[in-house]
Order: structure tokens, then sequence, then C-alpha cells
């Protein structure tokens, strides 16, 4: 598979994108159902992170075809694929959720792993007179284009089955899998959030507070969000308390599977 993806438009129905799933697929097929997702014509895709925390990890590589069900890879794929190639990098990923992968028979896990190495790191979808990027966590230099051509300059090396140590992987990674300067840069900046440790109803109830603080930032703080080359830019990896869009980026992962969230599924394409 392709390090960027390019996905023509749906004439039959509707494209759906939902932020990290992390294992809950029960939910994720509640929220489907309520929408009437018809698999025959309708898309769902996902922001990676599909993996890890929740109790069906397995259903969800089961889903994935990139025809009806389609996926990025997010930093839990990496984690998962970078703990079998070595196992200095087990800990992590048990820390975080992984578990359930090391429970697993060798074979079962080498199919976990060759499905999420032929995951694309993005995907770019038309959506009629529009164009959305797809991509797990942050792009460098606020260029869609830019990070087209970092990713295509490793399609060769992970396609042949370069390890995340390997320096252009490792790069990569930390800009497209990782990075978290987005978000910290919403919450500390604009947000004034500040960088104290706060419970989770805590964040929720001040994220709500400030949300009108985004429409009022002047442009420098906004910059970032602007992302060139891409009408819009969907991504994961980074929690925030509601589904917000912050210049041509939106955010969508929501869901920590405690009462009351729901998973942010928001469909994109004109009809």
């Amino acid at each position: 598979m392709a390090t960027v993806l390019k996905v023509g438009s749906n004439p039959k129905g509707r494209d759906y994108v939902v932020g990290d799933v992390h294992g809950h697929f029960d939910q994720l097929n509640k929220q489907l159902q309520n929408l009437q997702f018809d698999e025959s014509c309708d898309r769902l895709f996902c922001l990676g992170d599909l993996i890890d925390r929740g109790p069906d990890s397995e259903a969800l590589v089961s889903l994935i075809d990139q025809q009806s069900y389609f996926s990025i890879l997010g930093n839990h794929e990496a984690m998962m694929i970078a703990g079998f190639e070595r196992s200095s990098a087990v800990p992590m990923h048990k820390a975080n959720g992984g578990l359930w992968f090391y429970r697993l028979s060798e074979a079962e896990q080498r199919h976990c792993v060759e499905w999420a190495r032929k995951l694309p790191w993005a995907i770019e979808l038309d959506v009629g007179t529009r164009r959305v990027g797809l991509i797990h966590a942050g792009l460098p230099a606020n260029s869609w284009t830019t990070a087209v051509q970092n990713l295509r300059a490793i399609e060769e090396a992970w396609e042949a089955g370069a390890a995340f140590i390997q320096s252009s992987v490792a790069d990569a990674a930390r800009k497209f899998l990782w990075d978290r300067f987005l978000a910290v840069h919403l919450y500390q900046r604009i947000l004034a959030l500040g960088d104290a440790k706060r419970t989770l109803a805590e964040y929720k109830k001040l994220f709500t507070e400030r949300q009108d603080r985004i429409a009022k930032a002047p442009g420098k703080l906004l910059a970032p969000y602007q992302i060139n080359g891409i009408d819009d830019v969907y991504l994961g990896h980074n929690f925030v308390p509601t589904a917000i869009q912050v210049g041509n980026c939106h955010f969508l992962d929501t869901f920590r599977g405690h009462p009351g969230e729901a998973l942010s599924i928001l469909c994109v394409n004109e009809r």
C-alpha cells in the first residue's frame, strides 16, 4: 500500500470520517446503525488508532477492507508494529493498551502487523468540489503538499519493510503519527489553559467555556491551523472534548469510552 492513498468521489452514497476508535467496535457499530450506514454505498474513513484500550481491537482489524471501511496508520498501530519488530518496544505498547496483542499467537500477531503495514499514512479524498486530507497527528510546514512529498520520500523503504528505528521512517512517524503541536498550541495559547494537570471533567468544562476564544484569536495564533494545498484536513490523536474546527483543521479524537461520550463521525461529502 502506498504511503498516501488517493480516493475518488463517492457518487452513490455518503462518506464519513471518524476519530480514534481504540478498540470500541460496539460503540462504532451502534453509531453507524443510528446513521443508517449502508456499506453497499456509504464509506467510512478512520483516522488511525483503531486498536488498543478498548475490548475489540481484533474486530476492527477485520473490519478495514479499504473499500467500504478505510483507515490510515495511527501511532497505536505503529507501536504494535514496533513491538513485533523488537522486544525493547513491547513495554511501551503494553502500557498504552496493547496487552491484547501479546496474548495472540505469533501467526495472529503477524497477521495484525501485516495488516497495519499496508495502511496508508495519509488519505486524500475527493468529496465533490473539494479535496480533504486525512492524517493522524500533525502536518509540518502547514502544507499538505509538503506532507505528501515527505511521505512519498519514505514509501519505497516502508514498502520494503523498513523498521520504525530507521531514521527517515522514525522522522516521518514523529511528524505524522506522534506530533502534538497543534493540540498544545490550541490548549495553551488559544484557550489559555496552561500546562497544569487537570481531570478529564475539568478539561471538558474549561474547553466548552472557552471555545469562543477560537473565533476571537488573532490571525497569528490561528496560522498553524490553515493548511495549504488542501481544502480541509481531518485529524485524530489529540484529544478534544468535542469535535472542533480551527482554520481548516477538524479535530475528531473525542472518545475515551466513558459514559455519555460518543465517537465523532462527520459526513464530509456533498450530497
